[in-house]
């Protein structure tokens, strides 16, 4: 039998998986108002390998994009394995701006050569896409605006239990079976997203042996069987990717995103989760974590014996106030520090016994290697802030389409630059402070001011605008929008709210959404020495007038 070592690529681990615990549960999606679902190992090595044939069988050939907009679920999941087992990359199809501009840039970029979509003609996007499509027939696609684009493949309106629930109609001759597919550890697997410094996305490439890299450095402390994680983000994001299990072969509990509670109830449901299914470990933003451990100081009658002993905690520099959540809602917090290029660089494990100081990242995981320097790239001593420079052996393959950003995110001597601002300790840990330049920092994501402040001067009434980051408790960092009104306009902050709204993709939690929570009319922005706009008094302004400081 194959060894779980030799098993280096996701088919490989998928069909480990499958022999050594063939009926065990898996992968499990629970949502508002549906069944519970499981898939266990045997029926996903199984059904991803039958849609990777039918892939195959329409004419998709190994090495090629493809983007799947179903949500995760079991259909979703299996779209997910089963392009990777034909040999295919998976491409993140996270929706921003409700006309689907960067979306459209992306799919380009990709060079993407199918998509899966939703046969729900009121889904947004069967709608941004389908506008874009000349001419459909069967599983063929013509679009001059994405001329790389071949195949479509829908999902289908009645899904059986035992049947994949897409539509497959152009089938071609052909022999080859995607399991006698040579797949290697370095071959592309699934494209995810980072905010570039213009606001539009980089698309970073994974391979296989980047997954198994992942997996390795995130989950090294857990070693116990049979144990439950609960991981609300989506699979095809960095955070989100299913490595705990082709790492571990443990259950995860993953959310059915096509039917997510919002706001308040989404928080009361992932508390529920954790009770109902006894998830000892979950992955977390720092506001969650501090939602749910809220929730549990005031109803801590209602489930006793609560199960969760450990919480990864990522996305946003943490401070003291994470210290609140352990034994209120878990009895140890791992703080863990990385980029979507690099991996996890760093985990700080933090109990009631361990101490913490804000900001603290921990100690560098096994074959990373980090160095701060100053402006001019000399290395400073310990305890010297500057610029964060890391090398990892999960490293990105690169920037999808853009090779000259990809040379330009590394120093000559294969640095990466991560943007970041910190120091090392004495006793090797690292304080990680957050980013140089002005990306908005709003829980797990980033967001670039220049991108929505675009958007937003398409607003009638609105003549400039400076997006600036405000303090918030929890997400670190919330965005607040500052605009100057056209002369003899009589827009309010609530108009440009409204208009925002229809713009940007609305998102189960409000940290995933680019649309800013605050809105502020100026009559003039301050200028600095030079005549310029000072956005850090913008900044500082905002933040007095929403009595946030």
């Amino acid at each position: 039998m194959e060894s779980f070592e030799s098993a280096d690529t996701v088919p490989k681990r998928l069909r480990y998986w499958a022999k050594q615990q063939p009926d065990r549960e898996a992968i499990v999606f629970v949502s508002r108002n549906k069944p519970r679902a499981t898939l266990t190992s045997r029926e996903i090595y199984d059904r991803s390998m039958k849609f990777g044939n039918h892939l195959a069988l329409i004419g998709f050939k190994p090495g090629r994009v493809v983007c799947s907009f179903i949500p995760d679920s079991p259909e979703g999941l299996v779209a997910f394995f089963g392009i990777i087992c034909a040999g295919g990359i998976v491409q993140n199809s996270t929706i921003h701006v409700a006309d689907g501009t960067y979306l459209l840039n992306n799919l380009h970029k990709s060079k993407c050569q199918a998509v899966i979509l939703s046969s729900d003609p009121d889904n947004q996007a069967n709608q941004i896409l389908s506008r874009h499509f000349d001419s459909v027939s069967g599983n063929r696609v013509i679009s001059s605006k994405l001329p790389h684009l071949k195949y479509v493949i829908y999902t289908g309106s009645n899904t059986l239990p035992d049947d994949l629930g897409f539509v497959w109609q152009d089938q071609v001759e052909s022999t080859e079976r995607v399991e006698e597919l040579s797949i290697k550890a370095d071959d592309g697997v699934v494209i995810v997203i980072s905010s570039g410094t213009t606001g539009i996305s980089k698309l970073i490439l994974y391979s296989h042996r980047n997954l198994k890299y992942l997996g390795d450095m995130i989950f090294s402390d857990i070693n116990e069987p049979e144990i439950s994680i609960l991981d609300p983000h989506p699979f095809n994001w960095a955070w989100g990717l299913p490595v705990w299990y082709l790492k571990t072969g443990c259950k995860r509990i993953s959310l059915d995103h096509s039917n997510v509670p919002k706001d308040a109830e989404y928080f009361q449901f992932l508390r529920d989760i954790i009770m109902q299914e006894k998830c000892r470990v979950a992955k977390l933003s720092a506001a969650t974590a501090l939602r749910l451990m809220h929730i549990n100081q005031t109803d801590s009658i209602t489930y006793p014996k609560w199960p969760l002993e450990i919480a990864y905690v990522t996305g946003q520099p943490l401070k003291k106030n994470v210290l609140s959540i352990i034994d209120t809602l878990t009895k140890t917090v791992i703080n863990t520090y990385g980029m979507s290029e690099i991996g996890v660089v760093s985990a700080k494990i933090i109990t009631k016994y361990s101490g913490f100081e804000d900001f603290d990242a921990g100690f560098l995981k096994k074959g990373v290697t980090v160095k701060i320097v100053d402006d001019n790239m000399d290395e400073v001593h310990t305890r010297q802030y500057g610029h964060i420079l890391v090398k990892s052996p999960s490293v990105f393959k690169g920037y999808v389409g853009e090779e000259d950003k990809t040379r330009s995110a590394f120093t000559e001597d294969g640095w990466f630059l991560t943007n970041d601002y910190g120091c090392l300790c004495e006793n090797g840990e690292m304080i990680v402070q957050g980013r140089f330049n002005d990306v908005i920092m709003r829980g797990e994501n980033y967001f670039h001011p220049s991108w929505i402040e675009n958007i937003i001067r398409g607003c009638s009434g609105v003549v400039d605008v400076l997006v600036v980051k405000v303090p918030d408790e929890e997400l670190f960092n919330e965005i607040c929008a500052c605009f100057l009104p056209k002369p003899n306009s009589n827009i309010t902050p609530d108009n440009v709210n409204e208009f925002c709204k229809k713009q940007f993709v609305n998102h189960n939690s409000n940290d995933k959404t680019a649309c800013p929570k605050y809105y502020l009319k100026f009559d003039s922005f301050p200028l600095n020495r030079n005549g310029k706009t000072d956005k850090k008094a913008v900044e500082e302004k905002a933040a007095k007038l929403l009595q946030l400081i």
